[in-house]
C-alpha cells in the first residue's frame, strides 16, 4: 500500500517530466514569433526610413537647382567633401616612453607640423645604486621625467 506523500511525490514528478518536455517547444514558439515580431518592425522601419531618404534626396535636388538657377554655379558633392576634409586640422598629442609629448598638427590626412615637447625632469634617489668600497651606501640621485598636468591640456 502505497502511503500518501510517496502518492503526491510520483504525481510531481510526472507532473514535472511533462512540463520539462513541453517548456522548450513552447520557449522556441515565443522565441520565433518574438524574433518574427522584431524582424517585422525593423522591415517596416527600414521601408519609411528608405522613403524618408528618397524624400530628402529630392529637396537636396531642388535646393541645387535653386542654387543653381540663382548664382549660376553648380553645386559639385564631391568638391565640397574634398575640401571640408583638406581642411580639417586636426592636432594630436602622444605620450612617449621617454616622458615627452609629441604633438601633430594634421591637415587632410597629412602632417602638416610635428614637434616633440621634452618633459620635465626631476632628481630622485637611484635605489639600484650600488654600495661604496668602504661598505657605506651612498646615496646617488637619477633624473626621471615627471608628468606636468599642463601638458594634458
Amino acid at each position: 500500500m502505497m502511503k500518501l506523500w510517496q502518492i503526491i511525490s510520483a504525481q510531481s514528478s510526472q507532473n514535472m517530466l511533462y512540463s520539462q518536455s513541453n517548456e522548450p517547444n513552447d520557449f522556441t514558439t515565443t522565441a520565433k514569433s518574438d524574433y518574427a515580431k522584431i524582424l517585422a518592425e525593423k522591415i517596416a522601419n527600414a521601408r519609411n526610413d528608405m522613403e524618408q531618404m528618397s524624400a530628402v534626396q529630392e529637396q537636396l535636388d531642388e535646393i541645387a537647382e535653386l542654387h543653381e538657377e540663382l548664382t549660376g554655379r553648380q553645386l559639385d558633392d564631391e568638391s565640397n567633401s574634398n575640401s571640408s576634409s583638406s581642411e580639417a586640422v586636426e592636432t594630436i598629442k602622444k605620450f612617449m616612453p621617454d616622458g615627452s609629448v609629441l604633438i601633430m598638427t594634421v591637415k587632410g590626412g597629412e602632417v602638416v607640423e610635428q614637434f616633440k615637447k621634452k618633459p620635465h625632469l626631476v632628481a630622485v634617489a637611484d635605489p639600484s645604486a650600488p654600495p661604496t668600497p668602504s661598505g657605506n651606501v651612498a646615496v646617488t640621485m637619477k633624473v626621471k621625467p615627471q608628468l606636468d598636468l599642463f601638458n594634458l591640456i
